[in-house]
């Protein structure tokens, strides 16, 4: 009995090995390993493409590495134009789904290929080795205001004499509660 059990598992080790092997997998772990969203013991950073195949990915999450298909959704919301879509299966109309939700933070979602939402979710407030990218909770909101043309002038001194924004200048004196 115990043999034909080391052999079952002799023979998923060997199919795993190949699937490793795969450029697909290799591809898709630079991908990620680069962009800051998985680690891994291997180098794989001669497999780097600036853009990705979505297919690519959902092959190497399903056959390979189910880490991939956890920060896949997050990735995607995340850096959009660096993914490829070539046709709308039933996987990327999932994907885009979750996209969505996880874009509109949403407290639940759909899950997508048997990983709960909560820990796709997760990923989208994970700081990245990239700084170009912010996490959701840390992104500006752009607002608008009026402001009369005397505070306008105070602003801009503010700003020369700090060497700081504008923003920066408000934020400050709202988090300082200068008023």
């Amino acid at each position: 009995m115990n043999q034909i059990l080391i052999k079952k598992i002799k023979k998923a080790a060997e199919k795993d090995a190949i699937k490793r092997k795969d450029i697909r997998f290799k591809k898709a772990m630079a991908f990620l390993i680069k962009k800051g969203f998985l680690k891994a013991n291997q180098n794989f950073e001669r497999y780097y493409f600036a853009k990705v195949k979505t297919d690519d990915l959902i092959w190497a999450g399903k056959n390979v590495e189910p880490r991939i298909l956890e920060v896949l959704p997050a990735a995607v919301a995340r850096l959009t134009k660096a993914f490829k879509f070539d046709k709308d299966t039933k996987e990327i109309l999932a994907l885009k789904q979750v996209v969505n939700d996880l874009q509109l933070q949403k407290d639940e979602g759909h899950d997508f290929i048997k990983t709960p939402y909560a820990k796709m979710k997760v990923w989208m407030n994970f700081p990245l080795q990239d700084k170009r990218t912010k996490t959701t909770d840390d992104k500006k909101i752009m607002k608008t205001f009026r402001l009369h043309p005397q505070i306008v002038l105070k602003i801009n001194l503010l700003k020369k004499k700090n060497n700081l924004t504008e923003t920066q200048i408000i934020e400050n004196l709202i988090e300082n509660e200068v008023l």
